[in-house]
């Protein structure tokens, strides 16, 4: 029987201390997640892993890029936005004896005699975390949350502008 490997990970076995830099490239549907299969992420994904080897630990930096394709929450344009992401995991070689109580999810016991560490649930959290909440086109004529002052032509104008409308142009001067 094969061990699956994961698709984000780096070998450790016969690192002497120093720091190693890795760069992957996969596509969001190589981590077989639902969330990551949505349309915005159809580009690839560009990974860079930064691993700081000691005697007692190893200090893993992950850097995702890739170009999502969103559509604006506003005026639901379609628009395209890098998304990036980071994080740090250390890696803690398990000793005899030693107190392992009180590490928080960042901190992770490996096996001394460990010959690889897989980070595609970490890549893949990164990803996740790195997906904007609030997506607004900001350079969208027809999106009017970023634009102030006149209208660009006649036809933008507004021919009557709502209660909720004037009173939030109210608000807007008072606190600008």
């Amino acid at each position: 029987m094969s061990k699956e490997t994961g698709v984000i990970e780096i070998r450790i076995a016969g690192l002497s201390e120093g720091i190693y830099e890795y760069d992957f490239t996969c596509k969001a549907t190589d981590f077989k997640n639902p969330e990551l299969a949505e349309p915005g992420f159809c580009n690839a994904i560009d990974v860079k892993v930064v691993a700081n080897k000691t005697d007692n630990d190893i200090i893993v930096d992950i850097v995702t890029k890739t170009v999502a394709e969103l559509t604006c929450d506003i005026c639901l344009a379609p628009l395209k936005k890098e998304v990036a992401g980071i994080y740090r995991v250390f890696f803690v070689f398990d000793e005899p004896g030693s107190n392992t109580e009180g590490f928080d999810e960042n901190y992770r016991i490996l096996d001394r005699n460990a010959s690889s560490v897989d980070l595609t649930e970490d890549v893949r959290e990164t990803l996740l975390l790195s997906k904007p909440l609030k997506v607004v086109c900001e350079d969208n004529p027809k999106c009017s949350v970023y634009h102030d002052g006149a209208p660009a032509s006649p036809e933008d104008e507004p021919e009557e502008e709502s209660p909720w409308q004037e009173s939030l142009k109210k608000l807007k001067k008072k606190y600008h």
